[in-house]
């Protein structure tokens, strides 16, 4: 008889892609002994606030550089998604440019504006606190960073399932540079990057990046307005000022501003588990004025950065930051007649600030390294959701006039090398303090009909809590041998609690939902061979998820009436792994896989009955592995060709957090992507063509499926785009 997790589990078709990982650890490295190879080169990241080699931070950590994001035709975060295990990006279904992230299995599946994510993202240090406008356009990136497992300690409050940081190119004070790529592909794709340095006189430099993008949706509307679903029309630019008016102290200020005026996603009627529903060509006719979403974020950012002596640097980062969104989305037109079930409107606006100082230190002996810090955050912002129901007649409408968040923390973490033995142990403690207030007030209305006024209720919602949380971070590092480093580390997450503003009653909104915690155990390995040709990134883990943040049954007489409360508790088992070869001094292969294992033990209703039997965890496959090969294949009429290649693949998932409306499965699929690519360099400077190529396979899949309906079951899902081929171009100068 299988246990209640074993049936809980969907069905997956694994086959011999689960043993890719064993297969090649095993064959690798004899490859590596008998072919010429060159070294692997060192990676340096800012995990842990300061300047690292990645074989020398305790965290599982994918890292992608510029060069393999240009690889992957990199344009936003979604682009990511197969490329690292353990870590879904999934597509809210009122606006495709709203990413959910889930690191491990902890996310958030809502956009709420009184509720916030469980994987915090970074931008050059200054946290972005919304979903919304994820997936906008990025003008220029050197890297990014994504730490799965909770990052509490350094990165504070919502990093439970793990950090995202997202590292621009800084302004260069040596060279002139400019370049220009362009590219060109199926579905009409037009895409065009400028990214300008300019040194200036005193130690300054300025750098200047645009990029506008335009590509076709794969599914027609042959309806009215907008002519397809899924169009993307964005533009962003980046202003980026560096000056280093001493040898101990540099400043740096950015102002960007991004636009998104895409289309919606289709939403789609298919069965509720297999067959997987093919990808449709076109919509219902009867669709009446399909409107595109509109986003504009746009921020100011100032690093100021003063080394205070030897060994010790004070480190300042403020920010404001604003956003707007504006998002309409038909569900379900044509699947009951000419009037959709449901019609979703919203227009808001955020505002933040952010101040962080930080001191970082070292000791003259070289063994002590320390970061101390505070922080201050506040978001104002506010929002009108409309969610009109045409077969009823009727519009139900959510005003948030006043919405406020503040959030204080004060943080240290030490790292101590004792003198014992050969200087081979690293013992790290961190802790960090955290204080959150937030405040709601909601007014709500039914328009009924359609047309007519809207009904008030006689006084708003209000909700006013304040959470306070220390997160503790232990870590003992060993250096078995000058290439092998062990590590273990003990390390909590703490994510506010809030508000729902689809709560049953004014009495439940106004309780709110407490904070939710995490804690996890983790053994790692970082490793490499001697002659640094092979190396390896390893992370076996346990989370101890408490609180966690549930949508439950809260009123006994009422068996369709449910709220946000803190009613679960899970454990999370899983594995990490990266292989990097130079299999020979042309050819690099990386190898990544990811196992996940998360178990409710517990899901409590109000009434405390234990109902863990209907739930589980959201966009969690058990096994998934990304696979990049990085060929240097020669000359070729005077050009230095280079192949890029990659292959994701992912277990089935989950997309509903319960069993109640029946069971909502997102089916196992591979993504085969690639680009070879040519280049000259001549004295005017370096040109470069390619030919690439997503999702080569022309793979249907879903990247969400979900219980889409209004008071019954309607499966729905959200497809991933199609195959599309193309051609790059760019030119690159520099002086």
């Amino acid at each position: 008889m299988p246990s209640k997790h074993e049936r809980l589990k969907p069905q997956s078709r694994r086959g011999p892609t689960i043993i890719m990982p064993a297969i090649a650890m095993a064959l690798i490295p004899g490859l590596v002994s008998d072919l010429r190879a060159q070294v692997l080169e060192e990676v340096v990241v800012t995990a842990e606030r300061r300047g690292k080699p990645l074989r020398e931070t305790p965290i599982s950590l994918v890292n992608f550089g510029e060069s393999s994001l240009e690889a992957r035709n990199y344009r936003d975060l979604s682009d990511l998604r197969g490329g690292i295990p353990n870590m879904q990006l999934i597509p809210h279904p009122n606006a495709e440019s709203t990413l959910l992230l889930f690191v491990r299995g902890v996310g958030n599946p809502d956009e709420q504006l009184i509720q916030d994510p469980s994987v915090a993202v970074y931008l050059d240090g200054i946290y972005l606190p919304r979903n919304q406008g994820l997936a906008s356009e990025a003008a220029a990136l050197e890297r990014i960073e994504v730490l799965r497992g909770p990052q509490g300690t350094l990165y504070g409050r919502n990093a439970t399932g793990g950090a995202v940081n997202l590292v621009t190119v800084a302004p260069d004070q040596d060279h002139l540079t400019l370049t220009q790529t362009l590219r060109s592909g199926s579905r009409d794709l037009f895409r065009s990057r400028t990214d300008t340095n300019v040194p200036l006189p005193g130690q300054a430099a300025l750098r200047v990046g645009y990029v506008e993008s335009r590509e076709d949706g794969a599914i027609d509307n042959p309806g009215t307005g907008a002519a397809r679903y899924g169009d993307r029309d964005r533009k962003a630019w980046r202003a980026d000022l560096a000056w280093a008016p001493a040898d101990t102290l540099s400043l740096r200020y950015s102002t960007d501003r991004g636009e998104l005026a895409d289309t919606p996603a289709f939403l789609g009627s298919v069965p509720r588990n297999t067959p997987k529903a093919p990808r449709p060509a076109a919509g219902s006719p009867a669709v009446s004025d399909l409107q595109a979403n509109n986003v504009v974020s746009k921020g100011h950012h100032l690093t100021i950065e003063w080394q205070a002596a030897e060994g010790l640097v004070l480190r300042s980062l403020s920010a404001h930051r604003e956003l707007v969104d504006d998002q309409y989305q038909d569900w379900h037109t044509g699947l009951a007649g000419p009037l959709p079930l449901l019609v979703t409107l919203a227009q808001g606006s955020q505002a933040q600030w952010s101040q962080e100082f930080q001191l970082l230190g070292d000791s003259a002996n070289g063994r002590w390294s320390w970061v101390a810090g505070a922080y201050w955050f506040e978001e104002t912002a506010e929002r009108d959701a409309i969610n009109r129901i045409p077969p009823a007649n009727q519009a139900r409408r959510v005003f948030g006039r006043d919405i406020r968040n503040e959030a204080r923390a004060a943080f240290g973490q030490a790292s101590y090398r004792p003198a014992l033995g050969q200087d081979r142990l690293t013992i790290t403690a961190g802790v960090r303090w955290s204080e959150d207030e937030r405040e709601a007030t909601l007014g709500r209305g039914i328009q009924s009909p359609l047309d007519g006024p809207v009904n008030l209720r006689p006084a708003p919602d209000v909700g006013n809590r304040d959470f306070s949380d220390v997160s503790p971070a232990v870590t003992v590092e060993y250096d078995v041998t000058d290439s092998v480093r062990l590590y273990g580390k003990i390390v909590e997450g703490y994510k506010s609690g809030g508000f729902n503003a689809r709560a049953s009653s004014p009495e439940r909104f106004s309780a709110g939902f407490d904070d939710e915690k995490l804690r996890s155990y983790e053994l790692g390995i970082k490793a490499e061979t001697a002659e640094r040709r092979l190396r390896l990134d390893a992370a076996l883990f346990r989370g101890a998820y408490e609180d966690i943040q549930l949508n439950v049954r809260s009123d006994p007489e009422n068996v369709i009436a449910s709220d946000v409360l803190n009613a679960g508790e899970a454990t999370i088992d899983g594995l990490e792994l990266e292989l990097t070869a130079a299999v020979t001094s042309a050819l690099r292969l990386q190898l990544r896989y990811g196992w996940l294992d998360p178990v409710f033990a517990s899901v409590r209703d109000a009434t405390g009955a234990d109902v863990s039997s209907a739930y589980r965890f959201l966009y969690s496959p058990e096994h998934s592995v990304a696979l990049d090969v990085h060929w240097e294949l020669g000359r070729f009429l005077g050009a230095a060709l280079v192949l890029d290649a990659s292959y994701g693949w992912q277990d089935d998932s989950f997309g509903s957090a319960t069993t109640i409306a029946g069971e909502y499965i997102v089916p196992d699929y591979g993504l085969a992507s690639g680009r070879i690519t040519g280049a000259w360099t001549t004295p005017a400077g370096r040109l470069s063509l390619g030919l690439w190529g997503q999702n080569l396979l022309n793979e249907d899949y879903y990247t969400a499926h979900f219980n889409g309906g209004t008071g019954r079951a309607v499966p729905t899902a959200l497809w991933g785009p199609p195959r599309a081929l193309g051609v790059m171009l760019r030119y690159e100068f520099s002086r």
